[in-house]
């Protein structure tokens, strides 16, 4: 197994961590989909074939996980099943199913534990009849970003805000340690009211990390990691970018910012440049233990200051109601393959179109998983996905995406 390390966005990718959305997506209802963190019910058939096209680039390009596999072979070492199958039910106070679940074979207590646990008539409390399922599914698992992150050469667990996810964090922590043997950071140790979640950690260089403040990351959260690292880097910058609250799009700091390159990046421009005085940015500099808050004027400014050079690509072109209305979609949801290679939505037109006018060449997914098109005899390159369902889950291309392993940049 790889030994992990992530020091940017943008270096070349090696090795990624998946998950195929599965029967878990079709065990909401209209009526738990608030509960499962969606708007909408999802297809499972299409989103499965939108999400083939996904993975299929990604098999092309590095070494891929699927977390199902992984979280068998932890499951297929005795000690450490104990000790999974102990911390997920304490945390979901569920005991009373241990011995129903410790023999299991451990294919099928890992889709147990993904796809949920069913409700047994005359052998569970009857209080879990109505929803079916004594241990939920995992509705959101295919967005494998939110429950860790590899921030340089450690596991970042992230602290969920919603406990609808709490497993998700604890199968990754497991994963991580056992199989990768990985150090783990984990604010929860410290707090649960200190919350994390991946899609607001951006590695932007091995001492400077941006970090979304909003729905799921809070400041209790930014608090841990800046006394993480005050306690133990000699130099560390933090810059924090205040999210909206009242629109679900906003959850998290990738869903409005993204590296492309050393030099471009993905941008909603409403929020991240200087017509923004609603929402602030503030810079967090660490230094021999000393810790420093300073006010930026945006966010875009605020790269700059911290020696970055980057053209912004306006998320939906230069039209608000069309930037609107992308970034709705995941617009600004990109995921780096390497520098200048990107892979995202081709439903959001005027933001490829934003692209292409800068010189990315525009390739369908299709032409890479037929193998009609090489990405590594390509430069520069935005890799469209034809999706509707995966979209309406909430995430794009980095949502869906957990890297382990990435090159190094020269900057």
């Amino acid at each position: 197994m790889y030994s992990v390390e992530v020091n940017s966005e943008i270096g070349r990718l090696e090795g990624v961590i998946l998950h195929n959305p599965g029967i878990e997506i079709e065990q909401m209802t209209p009526q738990t989909t608030h509960h499962a963190l969606y708007s909408d019910l999802l297809n499972l058939k299409i989103a499965d074939k939108e999400y083939s096209y996904f993975k299929g680039v990604l098999q092309s390009w590095c070494k891929t996980y699927q977390v199902v596999d992984l979280l068998s072979q932890v499951l297929d070492n005795q000690e450490w099943r104990i000790d999974l199958i102990k911390k997920i039910l304490k945390r979901e106070d569920k005991e009373f199913v241990y011995l129903e679940l410790i023999d299991a074979p451990s294919l099928n207590l890992a889709k147990f534990l993904i796809e949920g646990y069913p409700y047994v008539e005359g052998q569970h409390p009857k209080e879990y009849k109505e929803k079916r399922f004594v241990l939920d599914p995992l509705y959101n698992l295919f967005f494998t970003r939110d429950a860790s992150s590899t921030v340089y050469d450690q596991v970042l667990i992230n602290s969920m805000s919603t406990t609808v996810r709490d497993r998700e964090s604890i199968i990754m922590e497991s994963i991580f340690r056992n199989i990768f043997n990985a150090d783990t950071i984990n604010p929860k140790l410290i707090s649960d009211k200190a919350n994390t979640e991946g899609g607001d950690v951006l590695i932007a260089k091995n001492n400077i990390l941006f970090i979304g403040n909003g729905l799921r990351t809070n400041k209790k959260g930014i608090e841990f990691l800046t006394n993480y690292f005050a306690a133990r880097k000699e130099k560390q910058q933090i810059l924090v970018q205040e999210l909206p609250t009242d629109i679900d799009s906003f959850i998290h700091l990738d869903m409005v910012f993204n590296f492309l390159d050393k030099d471009r990046c993905m941008a909603y421009m409403p929020l991240l440049s200087k017509n923004n005085t609603k929402y602030h940015t503030t810079l967090i500099d660490i230094n021999n233990g000393n810790i420093k808050y300073t006010e930026k004027d945006n966010f875009l400014s605020a790269t700059n200051d911290l020696g970055f050079d980057l053209k912004p690509i306006p998320c939906g072109g230069d039209d608000l109601w069309y930037q609107e209305r992308e970034q709705w979609h995941s617009g600004a949801n990109f995921f780096c393959l390497g520098e200048g290679k990107i892979l995202g939505y081709s439903r959001n037109t005027h933001t490829i179109d934003a692209l292409s006018n800068d010189g990315f060449e525009v390739i369908k997914a299709e032409d890479v998983v037929s193998k009609k098109i090489n990405l590594k005899d390509k430069k520069k390159f935005v890799v469209t996905i034809d999706a509707s369902e995966l979209p309406r889950g909430g995430g794009g291309a980095r949502c869906m995406t957990m890297p382990i392993k990435r090159q190094e940049v020269i900057w």
